[in-house]
This record gives C-alpha cells, sequence and structure tokens, in this order.
C-alpha cells in the first residue's frame, strides 16, 4: 500500500516518519512494532529555498529520538527544488528489491534545515 502525504515539518524538531504519516500516535519507543516499507522517497516542494534532512536510526536502539548533533543519524541532505525543476528526492530501498531491503518507518525521520516550517513530500510504499 502506497501513502501519498505532504508533511509541516519544523526545523530543529526532527518528526518519526511512521508517526506524522498518522501510522503512530506518539513518537516510538522501545517498545514499538516495526511498520515495514519497501520504499521511502522524501522530497522539498518546488520554490522552497532550503533543504531537508533524512535520518535512518536503523543500527540504534528502538526508541532512540534522532538528533542533528548524534553522530552517525543524519543519513542524506534532500535538496530544494525550483519552479522548473523539483530538488532530487532522497530515496530509500529503491523499489524492487527484496525482503532484507524493507525499511522500517519508525526509525526514519525527517526535518528542515532553515528556521521555521514548511511542507516535505513524503511517499512511503507500505509491505504488506
Amino acid at each position: 500500500m502506497r501513502i501519498n502525504a505532504v508533511v509541516s515539518v519544523t526545523h530543529l524538531t526532527p518528526q518519526c516518519l511512521a508517526t506524522v504519516l498518522g501510522l503512530l500516535p506518539a513518537a516510538p519507543d522501545a517498545n514499538t512494532q516495526p511498520i515495514w516499507a519497501n520504499r521511502v522517497d522524501v522530497q522539498i516542494p518546488a520554490g522552497v529555498t532550503t533543504y531537508g534532512y533524512y535520518f535512518d536510526l536503523a543500527n540504534f536502539p528502538p526508541g532512540t529520538v534522532a538528533n542533528m548533533a548524534t553522530a552517525g543519524h543524519v543519513t542524506g541532505q534532500v535538496q530544494p527544488g525550483t519552479a522548473g525543476a523539483p530538488g532530487l528526492p532522497f530515496t530509500d530501498a529503491p523499489a524492487g528489491l527484496g525482503f532484507g531491503a524493507a525499511r522500517d518507518i519508525t526509525k526514519i525521520w525527517i526535518d528542515i534545515g532553515a528556521t521555521g516550517t514548511m511542507a516535505v513530500i513524503v511517499s512511503v510504499d507500505l509491505r504488506n
């Protein structure tokens, strides 16, 4: 099942992808069960002048909260777009890979690089 959404993210307040998509009622904790996805795409909309951050905490204990200052938390940056060319998305686990490539979206977080709140486009292909 694919979920496409535009979510609101506030600078220096990383958001768990599963939470902003409404699949978890609150931020994950040590007892949260994984929610597996075949593919995760995150994109900054055209016209925005800042970039985004992508965190994959797969190697950290369950319940870890993403933090810009913690070594190993930031996995990638998402480029801003222009009216003629949307920024390149950050894509994790390209479609067609086997189960071993699935991502637990309770451990994927997003943030933005500028003061304020802005929209971030996300698309997640949940594993059935």
